[in-house]
């Protein structure tokens, strides 16, 4: 069940309040302040009806349970030797991938998303080599939440000794987000009609409409690897976690819309 909560950006622009005689000249004149006693300084022209418009600005926040995971892994091996701490790092990313492929993971939702192998230093011994530390990072897509718990497990059973970052993802992004817009319309209609009343205008339709950029992060999408983490779990002591508690995503729109006014 999806849970809808507003969160209307306070900001609105009046642009032109001119709601008298579309075409008439607008002059002001300075009496009793600053510009007393001096010539107009200029006028306002409001060229024709379609010029007259009231701006506001809208974001609905739609909240939906996500029904995917993405899991960062990371395997660290440490050797005297470069050639061998990299052999080692090798099998334990192999033990990964074959319990991964155990678990009903596909190859495709695999991808080896980083690799490093730096020198350990002593300072002690003014920054003497000492030993080589090798590190590969492992993205695991397409993971069904009431699997992710033993997933994790089981990966940290065959080597893993990071584990990096947990992402939740929906597949029903899309629909939430277009949800969301129409919510966000609809209240850019409330607050347009509201400064239209207090001023003495009449609303006639949207002109033009902006839609902001959205961050699509939490979007599942089966043919692209995520490469973004949220609510990362760094603690490498991962055994025995429990079942995996997702709460909630927020899916928002924002935009911004022309009405014209009369």
């Amino acid at each position: 069940m999806r849970k809808k909560i507003c969160t209307v950006g306070a900001v609105c622009a009046l642009i032109v309040t001119a709601c008298g005689k579309a075409g008439g000249p607008v002059t002001t004149t300075g009496e009793g302040g600053a510009n007393a006693g001096q010539q107009p300084s200029g006028r306002l022209m409001v060229e024709s009806v379609d010029s007259q418009v009231i701006t506001v600005s809208s974001r609905e926040t739609v909240k939906v349970v996500p029904d995917q995971a993405q899991i960062i892994f990371a395997v660290t091996t440490q050797n005297e030797d470069a050639a061998q701490c990299q052999s080692e790092n090798k099998e334990k990313l192999n033990q990964l991938v074959e319990t991964l492929k155990s678990l009903g993971i596909q190859e495709t939702s695999i991808q080896t998303s980083g690799f490093d192998l730096n020198p350990r230093y002593d300072w002690d011994r003014n920054g003497e080599i000492i030993g080589y530390e090798a590190t590969t990072q492992v993205t695991v897509a397409d993971i069904q939440l009431d699997e992710a718990g033993t997933i994790m497990e089981k990966s940290v059973e065959s080597g893993v000794n990071q584990i990096q970052s947990v992402s939740f993802l929906s597949s029903n992004y899309d629909e939430s987000y277009q949800e969301a817009l129409k919510l966000a319309v609809d209240q850019a209609q409330e607050k347009a009609q509201a400064l239209a009343d207090a001023s003495g205008c009449t609303l006639g339709r949207p002109v033009h409409i902006t839609e902001y950029t959205a961050n699509d992060s939490y979007r599942y999408n089966s043919q692209k690897m995520m490469s973004r983490g949220y609510g990362a779990a760094e603690d490498t002591a991962m055994a025995g976690i429990g079942a995996v508690m997702p709460g909630e995503i927020e899916v928002e729109a924002s935009i911004s819309v022309d009405f014209a006014i009369q």
